[in-house]
């Protein structure tokens, strides 16, 4: 049974709102994680046009300093955002979106990236795409990594 799936995708551009938590890279701090969640999941009534209650969205950026999780919903615009959330678009983009039941979809992404001339667009955030219920790790998440265009 194969159990990894990728494709190359794009997304439309893509509201969000959510709670954000910001760690040291290479020192995770799961305390932080685990709070921020707990706010997110505590207060995401609050958050007004929501397009999907049945999946939450996790984008998320790093350099070689910090790493910074956001735990969202995606809504229809950001008309109004509650008191200690954040609420950005996300610009319309190609993205390689892969998931893997049993392997670090990060890790084949950056494979894939290599084999097919792509580069990962670091000035953007990746997305990983969970569903309530489900058990919060990369491996039960569809993974969006963004692309670099390149102009033609």
């Amino acid at each position: 049974m194969k159990t990894n799936q990728i494709e190359i995708v794009t997304l439309k551009a893509k509201y969000f709102i959510g709670v954000p938590v910001t760690n040291v890279f290479g020192r995770f701090d799961s305390e932080r994680m685990e709070e921020a969640n707990k706010l997110f999941l505590e207060r995401r009534s609050e958050i007004k046009g929501i397009i999907n209650d049945q999946e939450y969205v996790c984008p998320h950026f790093a350099n070689d300093i910090l790493f910074t999780y956001i735990y969202c919903m995606e809504v229809e615009e950001i008309a109004e955002t509650p008191n200690g959330m954040i609420g950005f678009q996300v610009p319309s983009q190609r993205y390689i979106k892969v998931r893997s039941s049993d392997q670090d979809p990060y890790a084949i992404s950056q494979e894939f990236l290599k084999e097919n001339g792509l580069e990962n667009n670091v000035r953007s955030l990746a997305l990983e795409v969970f569903k309530f219920g489900e058990e919060q790790h990369f491996n039960s998440a569809d993974i969006y990594i963004p692309i670099v265009e390149r102009n033609m």
